[in-house]
């Protein structure tokens, strides 16, 4: 897929999500920009933004100038994302530091809306409604439960019919939730669930001030919850997925036992390390997810929609489907992927451990054989890596031409 193609992909998943795109999320959902260094950015801890920013400024520019043309090309409507960095009452005073590049400062501050959720500015600033509204949605975000309470009473008092009061009050109450301890996750899961679309829908790009903290809080209680099949949203590592805790959702997979053997964890924990641009990590989950679910792997890539791991997948089917002609053997399948992603990038050896966690499959053995090769090969053990090239030649033909366009490839 393209780099347009890939932008497109994103900002459509956005719109679908979300109801409007900005260039800050789109950072955060790339990997661009985690979560706990947008906040420290927030408690101006970090100066500009720019600075805990992953990749370079040319290539983030570049990306968003291309996601936020594609946006235009729908129709649209572009406004100002005021970013604000809280001072210490919480309230947030001052404009947010972004970049000392201006082009990027401008995309990273912008936010594209449909038309008809644009608002008609001279109307909006002298309609006392919409400006208490405004102040409403601000304390929301801002997780000030008193003042929100006491702009919502006023609402209330104002304009007793306005269609989002109900909307208000559940936006509310996971304000005051935040505060007690939760007594029934799945019940707390349900809620969250329920108020996300509105916390969306009235907040805007401020909905993840509000619902990260909802997230956590429901992470922290499920704790050490085993992970069952029949309830897989009630794991903690689905929680932390929520607010963005990528780091925290490996954790949490990686402690339970056997987690290779659940589709929904092995997903979660490849996602974690593709948004934490920890490529080897997730590659490790995607193989074991190849070797225990392979009918499952269409289903996890439409799930995950990380376009590299798309890319990988597609030339591996292409192989697949041309080099097997003729060769004799099994034909490769999925469990087959991670030995060809080793002869397909050699490096990846160096960081992807030869022995992983699981049993004693065709496909486990068929990946220790290429990853010893690959170790024999760069240590000069021929008569080594003249054994493992018999033995794959013979057990699995096709991978075997593999290897043979990795040697020539090497050699070349």
């Amino acid at each position: 897929m393209s780099m347009m193609g890939e932008a497109q992909a994103q900002v459509d998943a956005l719109l679908l999500e979300q109801g409007a795109f900005a260039p800050l999320e789109l950072l955060l959902a790339t990997g661009r920009l985690l979560y706990s260094d947008y906040e420290a950015w927030r408690r101006g801890e970090v100066a500009r933004l720019d600075e805990v920013l992953m990749g370079r400024h040319e290539a983030v520019r570049e990306e968003l100038e291309q996601a936020a043309a594609y946006a235009r090309a729908l129709g649209l409507a572009e406004q100002p994302q005021e970013l604000l960095v809280p001072d210490d009452s919480g309230s947030g005073s001052g404009a947010a530091r972004i970049s000392a590049d201006e082009r990027l400062a401008a995309l990273i501050a912008t936010r594209y809306v449909t038309a008809r959720s644009a608002p008609q500015m001279d109307l909006f600033f002298d309609n006392p409604v919409a400006a208490l509204v405004n102040g409403l949605t601000q304390s929301i975000a801002a997780l000030d439960a008193h003042e929100a309470a006491r702009r919502l009473n006023r609402l209330y008092w104002q304009e007793p019919n306005h269609p989002d009061l109900p909307a208000f009050d559940r936006l509310l109450a996971g304000l005051e939730r935040l505060g007690r301890p939760i007594a029934d996750c799945g019940e707390e899961l349900e809620f969250i669930t329920a108020v996300a679309p509105e916390a969306w829908r009235l907040l805007g790009a401020r909905a993840r001030d509000l619902l990260v903290p909802l997230w956590r809080h429901l992470a922290e209680a499920l704790g050490a919850t085993p992970y069952s099949p029949h309830t897989p949203m009630l794991h903690a590592s689905y929680a932390w997925g929520e607010a963005q805790g990528w780091a925290e959702v490996a954790a949490s997979v990686l402690e339970e036992p056997q987690w290779w053997c659940h589709v929904p964890l092995a997903v979660r924990l490849i996602e974690s390390g593709l948004r934490r641009r920890r490529r080897g990590e997730a590659l490790v989950a995607w193989f074991q997810l190849c070797w225990h679910a392979p009918e499952r792997v269409a289903e996890a890539l439409e799930v995950l929609k990380f376009p590299e791991l798309q890319a990988l997948w597609e030339r591996f089917l292409e192989w697949e489907d041309g080099l097997f002609e003729g060769t004799g053997g099994s034909a490769p399948g999925p469990a087959d992927f991670p030995a060809w992603m080793l002869l397909e990038e050699p490096a990846l050896a160096r960081r992807v451990p030869q022995e992983l966690p699981a049993g004693e499959s065709a496909g486990e053995e068929r990946y220790r054989w290429v990853h010893r090769w690959i170790a024999a090969r760069e240590a000069g053990r021929a008569a080594e890596e003249m054994t493992l090239r018999k033995t794959l030649k013979e057990r699995q033909p096709a991978l075997f031409a593999k290897l043979l366009q990795a040697v020539e490839k090497d050699s070349g």
